[in-house]
């Protein structure tokens, strides 16, 4: 099959909804779907990473602004 030969099936819900993890957000500490990995530098010898939920991450996450 080409990609000029699409049957359709490209965005089937079984391609991508299966590999959902559900762990311990770092930051709000909830058991939820899991966005990424982050890590949270507090001092120069204390990191802490961990899962980032979805909520958490579209809270911190910094916009594209122009100046």
């Amino acid at each position: 099959m080409a990609w000029w030969n699409a049957v359709g099936r490209e965005n089937a819900k079984e391609f991508y909804e299966n590999n959902r993890v559900i762990e311990r957000c770092i930051f709000c500490g909830q058991e939820k779907e899991i966005k990424t990995v982050m890590s949270i530098c507090f001092s120069e010898h204390e990191v802490e990473s961990g899962a980032m939920c979805k909520d958490c991450y579209a809270a911190n996450a910094k916009s594209a602004s122009t100046f």
